[in-house]
């Protein structure tokens, strides 16, 4: 006799899977990462596939099944309607699903990255602003990294453990976070970091949305920090993110 069970989710990644199912990747509250398979739902006259969308939030059904568990029934709790309208929030929300996929493993308890998931694509929803869109998207990042154990260690020196320096410090994704000048003469990867985006880095580190809403700072230094967080992520995850090439095709 099969298990069934349930579990409220976020569909983070779909693939096709023979004529005219998926394969769906969810990262649930209490059952960690796991697939399930979605039979059927490519058929034009499919009622669970808008369901079915990448980034839904939904509840869900499943049967255990011997190679994949198949899914049952699928409720959308919510299908966040205004992010998927833009083009810059749709990719911005498909940024953070992807990152949760290559990094997160199967059948681990990440209740705290489906809330931290959860909460920043609702902010993302509900924000029209790009400013906002990419305060709660950077700080999902490092927040993220926090939370599976692989933040950047952004206020003593990753080597010598020094308080750091105001001026003249050095990132590197090889020793997991900041230099000061001295140590990072001998790391080939490292790569200046300016003052003020260290300081933002450390803000979206700790603070909390309503705050990480209101932060204002010029497009350069918006640059310079996506730029930080791009190359540490690539570092970690060992190859270009489809979401990041969608995210810098779209125009200004």
């Amino acid at each position: 006799m099969s298990r069934t069970y349930s579990a409220e989710a976020i569909i983070v990644n779909r693939k096709n899977f023979g004529e005219s199912d998926r394969l769906i990747t969810f990262i649930s509250k209490y059952n960690g990462k796991f697939d399930a398979l979605a039979k059927g739902v490519r058929k034009v006259a499919s009622r669970r596939g808008p369901n079915l969308d990448l980034l839904n939030h939904v509840k869900a059904s499943f049967a255990s099944g011997r190679n994949f568990d198949v899914l049952t029934e699928v409720q959308a709790l919510d299908t966040f309607r205004d992010l998927k309208s833009d083009l810059r929030r749709i990719g911005s929300g498909f940024f953070a699903a992807e990152i949760v996929n290559e990094l997160l493993v199967e059948d681990q308890d990440e209740r705290e990255v489906f809330e931290l998931l959860l909460d920043s694509l609702k902010l993302m929803n509900r924000e029209s602003e790009e400013r906002k869109v990419n305060n709660v998207l950077r700080s999902f990042e490092i927040k993220f990294l926090q939370t599976v154990g692989l933040k950047p260690q952004l206020n003593h020196c990753s080597l010598c453990n020094r308080k750091l320096s105001i001026f003249s410090n050095y990132l590197s994704p090889e020793v997991g976070g900041v230099m000061d000048q001295d140590c990072a003469k001998n790391e080939l990867f490292s790569q200046r970091i300016s003052t003020d985006a260290l300081k933002i880095l450390r803000f979206y580190q700790s603070e909390s949305w309503p705050a990480i809403l209101k932060l204002t700072f010029p497009k350069v230094l918006e640059k310079e920090v996506q730029n930080i967080l791009d190359s540490y992520l690539k570092y970690i995850i060992e190859k270009d993110l489809q979401s990041a090439k969608f995210l810098a095709n779209i125009p200004n």
